[in-house]
């Protein structure tokens, strides 16, 4: 049974409500602007969402063909927090007005894998690990996953915040939040909670993409209730919460767009995934080949963005690693008999690999480390059928295919026949 997201329309709440902002203590980060907060649920006495206004930040884009995935961690460890501009490596939000300690995730082990399976379901598409081992100093972004709002200093029933520039661009290293604890005193039952939690996080999240709410009830960043998995949607969509209206901060004049593609922003900003794996073969020795105790193994590897490594087995052991062509592999001491040589190719995401058998001998030649290709027009070469009986492999002129016969004669008979074949014209 799904839960419905009870969080309403945002609106800017009265100046009154805006965060104070203090001078900051000797040695302390100088405290960051923080312009508002948005969510009429809040306000109302509901539980919902809400959005930390922050002032814009220079335009981010993390997409780049062959670039590092956008790791994201969801901490269900607890975390200590202090003020200042928003870096997960630093454990510093501006959500926070005090350093603040969120406790660790308190549900199950069972309900937190089905929390990370939903999340990387919906991230599937895009350039992006979604982990919950702490990165450490490096770029990442932070779902903190656990505890109540109140101990983000926040007031009661807020389920979920992030937050949001008032020009819709990305906070790199941003932090938000999803207080499990909060949810569940919220709902008061844990049935179809997992989904629950993983479609909160998925929207502050996204909101730190700069991601608006939609219109649109069955893609992540909607208000509105749906029937199954929210999955971002290649739609454009008006943007709101319970009644349609443009993307950007309501109440305030400021408009990021008329409507919002959640895939077209999201492939922009983090890129989509590599999911074709790059082709390996082995073009030395050929498969079933007798070799030396001595020979070399030569691959080609080629991958649409980039080959990060081959690697090559023999018998099940990896023996080798090249990081950079040229691919081949020198081996030695191999005992004679039977072998299996496996090359395997991967562009740091995906991995392909082929297998071929050799048979080593003491004293056989050495395998060709360049072989031509097949040439079908050469009658000596060995590789081209000899479907004639002749002895020699069969020669392709024009295009027809002859044999000993003679080609002229055989066109002949065959005309003729197609002439018999010809039919008659009815009388009628």
């Amino acid at each position: 049974m799904r839960i419905p997201l009870l969080a309403g329309a945002l609106l800017l709440l009265p100046s009154a409500a805006l965060a104070e902002q203090k001078a900051a203590s000797p040695g302390e980060e100088p405290r960051p602007v923080v312009l508002g907060w948005h969510s009429e649920s809040i306000s109302a006495g509901r539980p919902g969402t809400m959005l930390q206004i922050i002032p814009p930040v220079a335009e981010q884009v993390l997409a780049a063909p062959g670039g590092p995935p956008t790791i994201v961690y969801m901490n269900k460890s607890g975390v200590t927090l202090t003020p200042g501009t928003n870096d997960a490596r630093t454990n510093r939000s501006t959500i926070v007005g005090q350093t603040s300690t969120i406790p660790p995730f308190e549900g199950s082990a069972a309900e937190w894998s089905a929390i990370m399976q939903c999340v990387r379901t919906i991230f599937a598409p895009y350039n992006m690990t979604i982990t919950d081992v702490d990165p450490g100093n490096v770029p990442h972004f932070e779902s903190v996953m656990g505890g109540r709002a109140q101990q983000a200093g926040m007031q009661q029933g807020v389920l979920g915040v992030s937050p949001f520039t008032t020009n819709c661009s990305l906070i790199p290293n941003s932090i938000v939040f999803t207080f499990t604890q909060s949810t569940r005193d919220a709902y008061g039952t844990t049935a179809g909670l997992a989904e629950e939690l993983c479609e909160i996080a998925a929207q502050e999240i996204a909101h730190s993409f700069g991601l608006d709410h939609e219109y649109l009830a069955s893609d992540p960043m909607t208000y509105l209730n749906f029937n199954g998995l929210k999955t971002f949607q290649n739609v454009d969509a008006q943007c709101g919460e319970y009644s349609a209206r443009t993307c950007g901060l309501p109440g305030t004049g400021v408009v990021c767009s008329q409507r919002q593609n959640s895939v077209t922003m999201l492939t922009q900003r983090i890129g989509l995934a590599d999911t074709l794996a790059p082709s390996v073969s082995i073009t030395s020795p050929s498969n079933g080949a007798v070799v030396p105790t001595a020979f070399t193994v030569a691959t080609t590897a080629s991958d649409n963005i980039a080959v990060t490594k081959v690697e090559l087995y023999v018998d099940g052991a990896l023996v080798q690693t090249k990081t950079a062509p040229p691919y081949s592999f020198d081996l030695t001491g191999l005992a004679t008999g039977g072998h299996s040589i496996q090359a395997k190719a991967s562009d740091g995401v995906n991995a392909t690999d082929t297998t071929i058998n050799v048979t080593v001998q003491t004293g056989a030649p050495p395998p060709n480390p360049n072989p031509e290709p097949q040439d079908p027009q050469d009658p000596q070469d060995p590789n081209n059928p000899d479907t004639d009986g002749d002895g020699n492999a069969d020669t392709i002129t024009g295009g027809c295919q002859t044999g000993a016969g003679g080609g002229m004669g055989a066109l002949a008979g065959l005309g003729l026949a197609l002439l018999a074949l010809r039919p008659r014209r009815r009388r009628g």
